[in-house]
């Protein structure tokens, strides 16, 4: 055995210095980064148990530089199918954790400004705020999305949602549109709207659709018969402005309707978000503060996608939460977040959730 792992090893030395200089340029093109957090969380929901679980989320990827114009990128992460969630706790008697594909795109800037990407990619439309409200901070969009950014900026898409081979598919349409300018003083001030068009949902059943089948749940959306009574056409509306007071400050809302609601939902279609964050944490000894609150009806957006977090997950809550970022060096932050909410707006179950993190990026 110790023969056969002299021999490999020399063998590897051998091609290493065999190879030319030029056939390693392709390293060159190539940049590898990732992240890792370690979370503590406590979910203390009405009724229930309190849960108290240790997760770990690790993402590591590349990015590989073909020509000028075009990349190519690819992500891997811990988790399971769960298309808003890249989370793994710690059970199961120190089982392996799974790890999958997730991002996979090309992405070519044929102009300045100009991206489009085909694929499996980062949520290509704007969030003021980093808002959740319409998308979990984990979704990763799958199809074409094309991305303009100067003063005006333009973001649209389309994206499969359920491919069926012997029925039609459900696609997701979008656009979203909006203005960055500069009002002076280092004031920043962004306004946009956009509308998200998803197909063949109203009247669906959960088992047309792969994972909702699996999880045998719709987060929130109504269901009458085990079928979608609705769709979604969410028309949404936001904003935020930056500036500083000798510490940055941002304020910012996201507001939506689902304007295919029907008219058994008509008052369950509407939500909004708002909130500031004050400080910035970015230099070792640096910190931030973020708050919001908001208010999901069940139907005002698909759920599938809203924030895997919040009220436990999907749409038919309201609350606050509030977060806190301490960056303890480079590369190395600490976080707290808090949620205070209440689950099913009209019981308005309690329902509160602790989450301590260490955040390192690469």
């Amino acid at each position: 055995m110790r023969n056969g792992w002299k021999i490999a090893t020399a063998a590897l030395l051998g091609l290493t210095f065999a190879i030319p200089a030029s056939a390693t340029d392709w390293a060159k093109k190539i940049k590898l980064k990732g992240d890792f957090r370690y979370r503590y969380e406590l979910i203390d929901e009405d009724g229930k148990d309190k849960r108290h679980r240790n997760r770990l989320r690790l993402r590591i990827g590349l990015n590989a530089k073909i020509n000028d114009t075009l990349d190519v990128g690819a992500m891997l992460a811990s988790g399971g199918e769960d298309p808003v969630s890249t989370n793994q706790s710690l059970d199961s008697q120190a089982t392996t954790k799974d790890i999958r594909l997730d991002q996979a795109y090309f992405a070519w800037k044929p102009a300045s400004g100009l991206t489009i990407k085909g694929g499996k990619f980062k949520n290509p439309f704007y969030k003021p705020g980093k808002s959740t409200l319409l998308w979990d901070g984990d979704i990763r969009p799958e199809g074409l999305a094309l991305q303009y950014d100067q003063n005006f900026f333009l973001n649209a898409g389309f994206f499969y949602i359920e491919e069926r081979s012997k029925d039609d598919e459900s696609f997701l349409f979008a656009g979203q549109f909006g203005y960055k300018a500069k009002l002076g003083g280092g004031m920043k001030m962004t306004l946009g709207a956009g509308y998200f068009d998803y197909t063949e949902i109203k009247d669906r059943a959960l088992t047309d659709f792969g994972y909702l089948k699996a999880e045998g749940d719709s987060f929130g959306n109504t269901l009458v018969d085990g079928n979608f009574i609705t769709d979604y056409n969410q028309a949404e509306v936001f904003g935020d402005i930056s500036f500083k007071v000798g510490i940055p400050v941002s304020l910012f809302a996201d507001y939506v309707v689902n304007t295919a609601a029907d008219d058994s939902v008509k008052d369950k279609d509407t939500a909004y978000l708002v909130g500031f964050k004050v400080g910035k944490a970015k230099d070792s000894g640096t910190w931030d503060f973020g708050y919001n609150y908001r208010e999901v009806e069940s139907d005002a957006v698909f759920a599938a996608f809203s924030d895997s977090d919040f009220i436990g997950g999907g749409t038919d809550g309201k609350g606050h939460v509030l977060n806190f970022g301490y960056q303890i060096a480079k590369g190395w932050k600490f976080a707290v977040t808090y949620f205070i909410n209440d689950k099913d707006l009209e019981k308005e179950i309690d329902y509160e959730r602790l989450q301590v993190d260490l955040k390192f990026k690469f």
